[in-house]
């Protein structure tokens, strides 16, 4: 191995070193952790081939966004790895880690192919090389190597680099084994992640710009590419069904969705400024670009039409770089193509945008700084001493000012809660952040002693506050504010905001069966006031329940001693449940205390014939046999349920 390669490696392990300490993170729990194929290991890899990538998750077909998703390969990945390693996330990390130095050794190699060092520079100056440093070190790839989700992304562009390769391979020797080879890295490059498909542009542009092989050659490779690509994409269609284009409707789904069509791409353009901006200088970073870290701008603001004219610049120059050949060209092409399908103007992706989005497209940032440090800046100033130390000594602050943020950023993907407090620092204004900070909080508050548990979950409730103020009818933190306020035992505070979930959404099963939980506290706390208001809100929400007129009527009966309000829920209970042992055991009880004594009888008499052995019921029975004057006929129910259970005699 050349010392080229041996930097490469150093340099991609180096900086993610410190990432093989950490823990699950983020979305690792849908592809991993909580995965219910995933954690089958081999036996589930058939259904991660066969369905949506959402579905071992939330056990359903899920369209969280618009369009389905299918990516198995990743997953099929950790399934491999669950089964040979269990959970160890250590395990994932070195994983995610070798890959991604392979992608930077299989980038250098492609461009020592397309463009050779021209000005003889020493070995670690030239631009093979410094386009992949470059792109190694840069922090924008922190999200994808860090969380080990980000695979999908690392894999589906190793792949399209793979099929680059043996391409050019192919058109260089015409032995059908690199056509193969090609083949099969695109298809699994699709099988990872939908984003491989812009390199069936990728590819014959590259071929055009760099190669003198004919058109017909370019061609014949191209459209060998494009049939591997319609098989993988019969075989999804196949599997998950034509996707959804209806847009999401939920506002952390689509961030538009209250948005004009004009400011609705005001935005986006935005957006693309901010991409160029972190490419430059990627500070501060995120994961949360949701409502409402980016604002939603129109087409007057400044940096919209700003970024309108840079980017048309990029788009023209793609256009005039056909006919020149310009390598610097090719890189903006490169860029444009890749980040076409994550730009939302394609299709909407779900959120405003996100850094993970940059790692196709950093090449061809990383090729246009490439050019212009080893060679492209000397066509503009004289190749002398001064000036190449000047150009070199810029060139190394950058790549060790990239280097210091991919290790300092690393550290905040150490787990969920170090990433969560980080990036609400980032993203204040986040909904989604704030959010996530408050739930991180609540989960660490599990493990600690009373008084700094409580300090926890005070800190927690003034983010899920802010959240809610950011986005008023968002449900999640609402649900966590009613969670966080029962940790603390202010139950009426809880209640408030679990019956504000139930405003949003009616029969919010969380809420219901948290509301129910107070309730039941209630009871065994002997506070009936707060489980007669526990099980009322929720009548008033969820009135066809019995079960809370069931223990509505045993809080009145038995702790509030009202036996009149007792008996009307019970009557209830028994409308909605009619023949319910549980309810008319009560109705039994409520009618022998209140001298109901024949109506007593009949409520038990119908339990017993339902379960003749109910130890219980007998005994009810023989006692109001007894209260009636029928001692013969209470004894002989009595001695039954001593006979069901013995333990009655004592």
């Amino acid at each position: 191995m050349s010392k080229e390669y041996i930097a490469i490696f150093l340099l991609a392990f180096g900086l993610y070193a410190n990432t093989l300490g950490h823990k699950y993170t983020l979305d690792d729990k849908i592809v991993i952790t909580e995965n219910q194929f995933t954690t089958q290991g081999f036996s589930g890899i058939s259904d991660l081939l066969t369905t949506d990538v959402f579905v071992g998750f939330y056990g359903k077909e899920k369209n969280l966004v618009t369009g389905k998703r299918y990516r198995p390969l990743s997953l099929v990945t950790f399934a491999i790895e669950w089964q040979l390693f269990g959970k160890n996330p250590f395990m994932s990390h070195l994983i995610n880690l070798l890959l991604y130095a392979l992608t930077g050794m299989l980038l250098f190699t492609l461009m020592k192919m397309v463009l050779p060092d021209k000005l003889d520079n020493p070995w670690y100056l030239t631009t093979p090389l410094i386009i992949a440093a470059i792109y190694v070190a840069h922090p924008l790839h922190t999200e994808v190597i860090a969380n080990i989700k980000g695979r999908d992304e690392i894999l589906s562009l190793l792949g399209s680099l793979g099929a680059l390769y043996f391409t050019l391979k192919w058109l260089d020797t015409k032995v059908i084994k690199h056509m193969l080879l090609s083949l099969m890295c695109l298809f699994l490059a699709l099988f990872s992640k939908e984003n491989a498909i812009t390199f069936l542009f990728v590819i014959p542009v590259t071929v055009h710009y760099f190669t003198n092989y004919s058109f017909k050659d370019n061609m014949r490779s191209a459209l060998a590419l494009v049939g591997i690509s319609a098989v993988y994409i019969a075989i999804r269609f196949s599997l998950l069904g034509i996707p959804d284009t209806a847009e999401a409707t939920e506002l952390m789904n689509n961030p538009f969705v209250n948005s004009s069509t004009s400011d609705k791409f005001a935005t986006i353009f935005y957006t693309f400024g901010i991409y160029l901006k972190l490419l430059f200088f990627p500070h501060p970073l995120t994961h949360d670009y949701y409502p409402f870290h980016i604002p939603i701008v129109g087409w007057s603001n400044i940096w919209v039409l700003l970024s309108l004219l840079i980017y048309g610049l990029m788009a023209f120059w793609t256009i005039l770089g056909f006919k020149t050949r310009k390598p610097s060209f090719y890189g903006i092409a490169f860029y444009l193509a890749t980040f076409s399908v994550v730009s939302n103007v394609v299709f909407p992706i779900g959120s405003f945008m996100n850094e993970r989005f940059m790692y196709f497209p950093t090449i061809g940032f990383a090729i246009i700084l490439g050019i212009a440090f080893t060679f492209g800046i000397y066509k503009h100033i004289p190749r002398n001493k001064n000036n190449m130390l000047l150009v070199n000594s810029i060139l190394i602050l950058m790549l060790v000012g990239y280097s210091y943020k991919t290790v300092s950023r690393n550290m905040d993907w150490k787990n969920d809660l170090s990433l969560a407090l980080a990036d609400v620092v980032n993203s204040p204004n986040s909904a989604k952040a704030n959010m996530s900070a408050g739930l991180s909080l609540i989960n660490r508050a599990e493990n600690e002693k009373d008084a700094v548990k409580r300090n926890t979950i005070i800190q927690a409730i003034t983010y899920l506050n802010k959240s809610l103020v950011l986005y008023p009818s968002y449900i999640q933190p609402m649900l966590l504010m009613g969670n966080a306020y029962y940790q603390i035992e202010e139950y009426e505070n809880s209640l408030l905001y679990f019956e504000g979930c139930l405003k949003l959404r009616p029969n919010y099963s969380f809420a219901v069966n948290n509301i129910e939980h107070v309730g039941d506290l209630g009871v065994r706390n002997k506070n009936s006031a707060l489980a007669v208001k526990s099980y009322g809100l929720l009548i008033k929400h969820t009135p066809n329940n019995y079960r809370l007129y069931l223990k509505l009527g045993q809080v009145y009966g038995r702790d509030l001693h009202n036996n009149v309000t007792a008996l009307e829920y019970l009557k209830k209970a028994l409308e909605l449940s009619p023949g319910n042992i549980d309810v008319l055991n009560k109705l039994g009880i409520i009618y022998s205390m209140q001298g109901q004594n024949q109506l007593a009888i009949d409520a038990f008499s119908e339990v017993i014939r339902k379960e003749p052995t109910n130890a219980n019921t007998l005994l009810n029975l023989g006692i109001t046999y007894n209260n009636i004057g029928n001692t013969k006929l209470g004894e002989a129910y009595i001695n039954k349920a001593i006979k069901a259970d013995p333990s009655l005699k004592r």
